[in-house]
């Protein structure tokens, strides 16, 4: 490199004047060579400094777009939860009111149900009590017509003498032979 080899040169000559001088302040001389050796370094460092700064600015940009991008998406997908939140409350009243629709729905259907089924016991309870209200007349009617037999046989019995016995008997013979022929 020129540059460094130049820059040695012009070191060495500056260092061998002011260190080997006599008679000037030992301040003076150092503060030169800082000067000399700062403006050297500023030379020889310029590029790769510039470059290590340049790469290094680039690198925070990016950086800063990736976050910018990455705070872009928490945004929208916070957004889309505090949507999705907000909606929440909304489905819960719908599942609730479809809920009691259901249990509203259910709670008359088993009613209605329990409405039929005792109908249903009811006429056949009415039936079974009329076929026993038959069946008791029934009963009555044959008691009834037994003790009307009975207490007409006591009757007849009892007035019926042994003449109008015979005149009935003959009555029927001869009414059985009129059949006859």
């Amino acid at each position: 490199m020129p540059t460094s080899m130049l820059s040695e040169m012009l070191m060495s000559t500056f260092q061998a004047f002011f260190f080997y001088s006599e008679g000037l302040d030992p301040v003076y001389p150092k503060t030169v060579n800082l000067l000399i050796f700062l403006t050297v370094a500023i030379i020889i460092l310029r590029k790769p400094l510039s470059e290590a700064l340049s790469s290094r600015r680039t690198s925070i940009q990016e950086e800063l777009q990736q976050a910018k991008k990455e705070k872009l998406e928490a945004e929208a997908k916070l957004h889309s939860l505090e949507e999705r939140l907000s909606k929440l409350d909304q489905e819960i009243a719908e599942i609730r009111a479809n809920a009691e629709k259901e249990a509203k729905a259910e709670y008359d259907r088993l009613i209605r149900q329990s409405n039929e089924e005792a109908e249903r016991i009811k006429q056949s309870a009415q039936r079974e009590i009329s076929g026993a209200v038959k069946t008791a007349q029934n009963q009555l009617r044959e008691f009834a017509a037994e003790k009307a037999v009975e207490l007409a046989e006591k009757l007849i019995l009892q007035e019926i003498k042994p003449e109008d016995n015979r005149r009935l008997v003959a009555e029927f013979s001869k009414e059985l032979e009129g059949v006859k022929r």
